[in-house]
């Protein structure tokens, strides 16, 4: 979903990050998702052998493109992963947000900070993303209309509607009363009539939010996770657990900050980076799918395309 909003608040930069130039030396990390050396497969006919030798061949033309790799990956450990799934499946944090009928926003504080009491910060996030994004609706008008006035968190929260400004700022005016560290994120991203073959904008056209837990910084897009423009261009809720912290270096593929460092990688990316790469949705992560050919190629004018995939046997 694209939204055209005003800037909102300036996010400093993320000074407790260490950008890294070196490779990452934890082999239990995840891989980046760049295929820099040849592959090797074994041939089955002269036709595979064929493919192999093209896709190889166009390696060395990305070489100026750099990699993507988060550059924290302690942040996503295996603990920090299983308290982000357990809190995402936690129906019992679901059914009582469900039950809420709060007419003020002082009302969804108080009830947010009793049922986040004595809960990992990791649930306390999760408790506002949920709350948002069943309770606020995308403000398709005010999209189309370009009229983005009325985005405070007391305005959005009345209303229960508005564009990405308005759940930006809900979210951080919630994390503020609970005092956990939020930003306000400015940046450009492919959504809601993105076209891969436009150039690229001099406006920032989306926001989203940017968190802090226990020294590592992660980010979070609750107008995303709450739904999207279908093609009547109505608003769909529904919710998306991906846009809960999702990984940076998968972000980056329909997210790019305006100020480089909040896009948390190792090596920034360049705007002409950003739009040569495909505009990959949440389901290729989920079913860990790695693009092999084009890596950097959004647009292909030909009547035809192949794209190669790497994909885990238990898929087949």
């Amino acid at each position: 979903m694209l939204c055209k909003c005003f800037r909102a608040a300036d996010a400093s930069e993320p000074t407790a990050m260490k950008y890294k130039r070196s490779g990452i030396s934890d082999e239990s990390q995840e891989q980046p998702f760049k295929i820099k050396k040849p592959i090797e497969l074994s041939l089955q006919d002269d036709e595979e052998g064929k493919i192999i030798k093209f896709i190889n061949q166009t390696i060395h033309e990305e070489d100026h493109f750099v990699e993507i790799i988060d550059a924290d990956p302690q942040a996503f450990d295996s603990v920090f992963i299983q308290q982000r799934q357990n809190a995402i499946n936690n129906q019992l944090y679901r059914s009582t947000i469900e039950s809420w009928q709060f007419k003020s926003l002082r009302h969804l504080v108080n009830a947010i900070k009793n049922l986040t009491k004595n809960k990992s910060l990791i649930d306390c996030h999760w408790i506002i993303f949920y709350s948002i994004a069943i309770n606020i609706e995308y403000d398709t008008i005010a999209y189309f209309s370009n009229n983005h006035i009325n985005q405070s968190a007391e305005d959005v929260f009345l209303a229960r509607k508005g564009i990405c400004n308005g759940y930006v700022h809900l979210y951080k005016y919630l994390c503020d009363r609970l005092k956990l560290p939020c930003k306000i994120i400015n940046g450009y991203s492919k959504g809601y009539g993105f076209d891969i073959r436009s150039n690229a904008s001099n406006q920032t056209d989306h926001a989203w939010n940017a968190v802090q837990i226990n020294q590592h910084w992660y980010l979070i897009d609750s107008t995303w996770g709450a739904g999207f423009i279908n093609d009547r261009k109505d608003f769909k809720r529904e919710l998306n657990p991906f846009y809960f912290f999702p990984r940076p270096q998968q972000m980056i593929y329909h997210h790019l900050p305006e100020n480089y460092r909040w896009q948390l990688l190792q090596e920034p990316i360049s705007m002409k980076q950003f739009l040569k790469m495909p505009n990959l949705h949440p389901e290729y992560f989920n079913l860990n799918l790695q693009l092999i050919y084009p890596c950097n190629q959004s647009y292909v004018k030909k009547m035809y395309i192949q794209h190669f995939f790497y994909f885990s046997t238990d898929l087949v």
